[in-house]
């Protein structure tokens, strides 16, 4: 089950996005430039993701691993955590996620990234709904909203409908419990 996963509105800018990142990450590759490799291969795996070509995402991903941890002093490093963690929660790969969300979210925090932390918590918060844990999810989703709120952030709607719709749930499985068979 993937829930509420972002659907792009613009499907031809989507593409035009992914052929940009992928010859701005072909030009950092030819001229040997490590932050802007890890960078345009988080932005280029960011939008595989939302064009639904996770596998693909998540081989970019992988194969820049060695090279990301020389800069967890840059924001870069916890873009490129947070899509790697969606990449996995995509491919299916959930509890393999949960880890990379972690790193994401203390890079994150000890950088003073807000904005990346208000990201981090939503997407962790959506893939621990599709592993079934809502009460961690809704913590997830709370603190994200809480963030988005101070800094304005015209995505507080996504995290509010998230919210809503994990109460949505919540209602369903409540409805269902309470039309099970008694022993």
């Amino acid at each position: 089950m993937e829930f509420q996963r972002f659907i792009a509105p613009d499907p031809a800018a989507l593409e035009a996005g992914i052929a940009e990142q992928r010859a701005k990450l072909a030009l950092a590759l030819q001229t040997g430039d490590d932050l802007a490799i890890v960078d345009h291969t988080a932005d280029l795996a960011s939008l595989l993701t939302t064009a639904r070509r996770e596998a693909e995402a998540l081989v970019l991903l992988q194969a820049q691993l060695d090279r990301v941890e020389q800069f967890s002093a840059s924001e870069v490093s916890g873009w490129f955590w947070n899509a790697y963690a969606t990449a996995l929660q995509y491919n299916g790969l959930r509890a393999q996620a949960d880890p990379a969300f972690v790193r994401a979210l203390e890079l994150s925090r000890a950088g003073g990234w807000v904005r990346l932390q208000a990201f981090v918590l939503q997407h962790w918060g959506r893939s621990l709904v599709e592993q079934g844990d809502l009460d961690q999810a809704q913590s997830k989703f709370e603190e994200a909203l809480g963030i988005r709120r101070q800094l304005n952030d015209p995505r507080t709607a996504s995290t509010e409908g998230a919210l809503a719709g994990l109460a949505q749930l919540r209602d369903q499985h409540a409805g269902t419990a309470g039309n099970a068979p008694q022993p």
